[in-house]
């Protein structure tokens, strides 16, 4: 997948739309020619010979023509507007379902801040490629082009000279645009270290207030916003020279035109209203080089962020290969060795976990007891040796295989602000209301009324939110549940609790369980991890 590909694909489905479009910039190409011929006509034909009531007839059209364009011009930003929506919303959900399809290794390895630039910032930056960037561009396009045309057939001449002007704005504008191009690059590549910064900040505030560490991380802080910000002022001065540069341009052949008819009229063979309207024409198609500025810096910015967003998408994938159960409950371990970079984290584990086994991980940190727990959920792959459950690989197991044999208690509940029922069922449509009432009621949540209120974290204590990380096992009733730490945040009266519950309702189930300290599983092996 691309972004090019997202496009494509949006405009397959919305050809009616982008039929639209291109008419509506061919419209506004057309009638912006229309006004400089106009005032050709108002001074050759109306002042020229005194007809008052042609005079008025054309300085009326004249207005209305400038009214029109603008009408023209509000509705094409309309349309451009929600199709910018429209394929933003589509690249942000390619994006999402790109993140649940990524590698495990690949995704942990990515810092937030820099996959929230990519579907902030850069997504962003890609809504302003159509609202304010690529179609802008066409139209002035289209209408430099209308105005060359024009100017040729009022003086082959003057067509000339203006053709010689071009090749010298063309160069320039390709100047500013790769060193735009390369500062964007880097701007965009910056904005990720800022935002994983600013969340870092936010995420140990306590930590950082308690240890009064404020001077250290505002230092950190403002170090990577200079380097943002020089990085940026680079893209800024090509963006603030070109405007002034264009002006000055524009300036000297209006002067030079006027000059030179002064001097001799005949010339260029243009009449006292050609040459005029040629001012006129010059001036709009000055007008458009001078918006390049803008329209360069935003297409560049997006440009660069298609880029960034393209790399993402390069992100390895998960392939799995195998899309039915396993025959077989179990788990076996033979001769896995796995490594992050040039630490060797397993090696040459073995372990066979029969069916209604409960296994307790033990040891120190880093000894890789959460290594062997993904390595089991089939997130990871092992470096050597296999991970079986069953008779299938752990890791090719499918989506849909996975999501009907494991479920997972972590020590910090993931809910997303949804109804309780949807909490606990994840959008499972095999997990009925009658379901999750019941495990409410076993994890001592009876007291909840209301399974379509929303379940908002903040009203919860973090014992209640265990619980309902609980009830979503048991309602889920898989074959393998994973236990990740989830005593070790809550208070020893909830975590007994939640032993009981535990043992009472996986005696059918084999359990994986990491644990620093507390109460041991019922009838649980203890494997000692790092010995």
């Amino acid at each position: 997948m691309s972004v090019g590909k997202v496009i494509i694909l949006y405009f397959k489905e919305h050809k009616f739309k982008a039929f639209l479009i291109f008419f509506m910039i061919l419209l506004v190409t057309i009638i912006a020619l229309i006004p400089a011929q106009i005032l050709r006509i108002i001074v050759d034909d109306a002042i020229g010979n005194s007809k008052v009531k042609i005079l008025a007839i054309y300085s009326i059209i004249y207005f209305f023509m400038y009214l029109l364009i603008g009408i023209i011009t509000f509705i094409k930003d309309i349309i451009m507007l929600s199709t910018s929506q429209d394929i933003t919303s589509l690249i942000r959900c390619k994006m999402m379902k790109h993140v649940h399809q990524m590698d495990y290794k690949s995704l942990v390895s990515s810092d937030s801040g820099t996959l929230e630039a990519y579907f902030n910032n850069d997504v962003n930056s890609i809504n302003e490629l159509f609202t304010s960037g690529i179609v802008n561009i066409c139209c002035d396009f289209f209408k430099m082009l209308g105005i060359v045309v024009i100017i040729f057939l009022y003086s082959w001449l003057f067509g000339i000279i203006v053709l010689l002007i071009l090749p010298f704005l063309v160069l320039f504008t390709s100047f500013v645009r790769k060193r735009m191009m390369r500062a964007q690059l880097k701007t965009k590549s910056l904005e990720g270290n800022v935002n994983k910064v600013l969340l870092e900040n936010v995420e140990n505030i306590e930590q950082i207030k308690v240890n009064k560490a404020e001077d250290y991380s505002k230092e950190k802080y403002s170090l990577i916003l200079q380097n943002h910000f020089k990085t940026a002022q680079t893209s800024n001065f090509y963006d603030a020279i070109f405007s002034p540069i264009m002006q000055i341009v524009r300036n000297i052949v209006v002067i030079s035109i006027l000059l030179i008819s002064g001097f001799n009229h005949n010339i260029f063979g243009m009449s006292i209203g050609m040459i005029i309207s040629s001012i006129s024409l010059i001036t709009d198609l000055f007008t458009p080089i001078e918006a390049l500025g803008m329209e360069i810096q935003t297409i560049q910015k997006s440009l660069a962020s298609v880029k960034r967003i393209n790399q993402f998408f390069n992100y390895p994938i998960d392939e799995k290969m195998n899309l039915n159960s396993p025959s077989n409950i179990n788990i076996t371990f033979k001769n896995v060795s796995f490594g992050y970079k040039d630490k060797l984290v397993i090696n040459s584990f073995n372990i066979k976990i029969d069916d209604k086994e409960k296994i307790v991980f033990k040891g120190p940190s880093g000894a890789g007891k959460s290594t062997l727990m993904k390595l089991a959920m089939g997130l990871i792959k092992p470096s050597s040796g296999e991970v079986l459950i069953g008779d299938i690989q752990a890791f090719d197991l499918s989506d849909e295989a996975r999501r009907s044999l494991f479920s997972i208690v972590y020590q910090d509940p993931f809910f997303s602000d949804g109804s309780i029922y949807d909490e606990i069922s994840l959008k499972d449509k095999k997990i009925t209301k009658e379901k999750v009432r019941e495990a409410l009621n076993k994890v001592g949540l009876d007291y909840i009324d209301d399974l379509d209120e929303t379940l908002i974290s903040s009203n919860y204590s973090s014992g209640e939110l265990a619980l309902f990380n609980i009830a979503r096992v048991i309602a889920k009733d898989t074959k393998i549940v994973f236990l990740d730490e989830m005593n070790s945040k809550i208070d020893p009266i909830t975590a007994k609790k939640i032993i009981n519950l535990i043992n009472e309702n996986t005696k059918d189930k084999i359990v994986i369980s990491i644990n620093h300290y507390g109460d041991i599983l019922e009838g649980a092996n203890v494997v000692n991890i790092g010995k």
